[in-house]
């Protein structure tokens, strides 16, 4: 079988069509879990290549536990995470980092995973990656059991998506898929599949400039709330004309900490 993902474009406005489902944007760790026989394993992917990268059965035993008591073989898409969605991913990496088969026993009980699934593409040998995205999805409700640690990913018509997006704002999660009713699995980055985050704006203080390293680099900020790049030399050099105090920023989340996830720096406040 192909062992790559599908992955999906970002936009900013949710396009709003009954071509379209939608579905809450899980925040964890990409994972394509296959059944065969008495057999489970768990992938997750490599961001470079798009292929499969690590094998993690072992990593979250509750779910591997889950997959084997299903009746079917199969092949599924989807994410691990917190089972608290509201937990974000900072907590969920103090999970998923482990290795160390003692540690994990005691943090399974202390930070509980959930395979959040939404695609299917194979089923008993069976290949339905052809099979548009609305059936697949029927194919996925039919054939795999929810349990405490494996859930089916719910989703929503254009009629309802308003109140989708007033859950991830109130939830403050990370944004929203939309996905074409017709679409067939693809192993590529495809319009077909849409990301919309949950962006937003705040104006934080500068502490301090940092110089940074790395090709085209031009130094950053430190701040009260994060570390953020200057991304030209432009802001660069205004930074030290100007010394403001202040920096309104666009960012994605916040982890536990406080501290703002994936900050981009959209201007400087004297």
């Amino acid at each position: 079988m192909n062992f790559m993902f599908q992955l999906a474009h970002t936009i900013d406005e949710i396009p709003k069509s009954d071509d379209w489902i939608y579905e809450i944007k899980e925040d964890g760790e990409r994972i394509k879990a296959i059944k065969k026989g008495d057999r489970v394993e768990l992938w997750n992917r490599d961001r470079k290549t798009n292929r499969h990268r690590f094998e993690k059965s072992n990593v979250y035993p509750e779910v591997t536990e889950d997959l084997m008591i299903q009746i079917h073989d199969f092949v599924i898409d989807g994410e691990v995470n917190c089972s608290d969605r509201t937990k974000g991913l900072d907590m969920f990496n103090r999970r998923a980092l482990l290795s160390d088969q003692f540690k994990i026993r005691i943090m399974r009980g202390v930070i509980p995973v959930k395979f959040r699934v939404f695609d299917i593409l194979e089923i008993n040998g069976k290949d339905v990656t052809d099979v548009p995205l609305i059936l697949r999805k029927s194919i996925l409700d039919s054939f795999i059991e929810e349990t405490e640690n494996i859930e089916i990913v719910k989703y929503w018509f254009s009629d309802n998506v308003d109140e989708l997006w007033d859950l991830v704002e109130k939830f403050k999660l990370e944004g929203i898929m939309a996905k074409r009713k017709v679409s067939p699995y693809v192993t590529n980055r495809t319009y077909s599949w849409l990301k919309i985050k949950n962006i937003k704006e705040t104006v934080v203080n500068i502490i301090n400039y940092k110089e940074t390293s790395g090709q085209g680099s031009h130094g950053g900020l430190i701040t009260d709330r994060c570390d953020v790049a200057l991304t030209t030399e432009q802001l660069r050099r205004e930074y030290f004309a100007k010394k403001p105090t202040k920096a309104r920023l666009r960012y994605y989340g916040v982890y536990p900490s406080g501290k703002l996830r994936n900050p981009v720096l959209l201007e400087l406040i004297r």
